[in-house]
């Protein structure tokens, strides 16, 4: 950086920002919108993918905790994880 740059005379020395267009305020409340209107829209069209209604309707009759990470206290995670670790534990060795 030159001399004549660091003087307060100068001031228009360097490259300036380019300004925007919207307030950052106006960004913000838009941003809070695009969020919403993708939870509440997309979520509602979500509804209308092939087997949604099935798992839906699974999820209801077994009682599923659907924001669950790991069921414990159902059948089919205890037998999934059973085969797992066996599959795991004892590897098919060829002959």
């Amino acid at each position: 950086m030159s001399i004549k740059c660091a003087t307060a005379e100068n001031i228009d020395c360097g490259v300036s920002a380019p300004q925007s267009m919207f307030s950052p305020w106006l960004k913000l409340i838009l941003g809070f919108a695009l969020i919403w209107a993708l939870i509440f829209v997309g979520g509602s069209l979500a509804q209308l993918l092939p087997g949604a209604r099935h798992m839906a309707r699974a999820i209801d009759e077994r009682g599923l905790r659907a924001t669950a990470v790991y069921y414990t206290d159902f059948e089919e995670p205890a037998e999934g994880s059973e085969r797992i670790r066996d599959s795991l534990d004892y590897v098919p060795h060829g002959n």
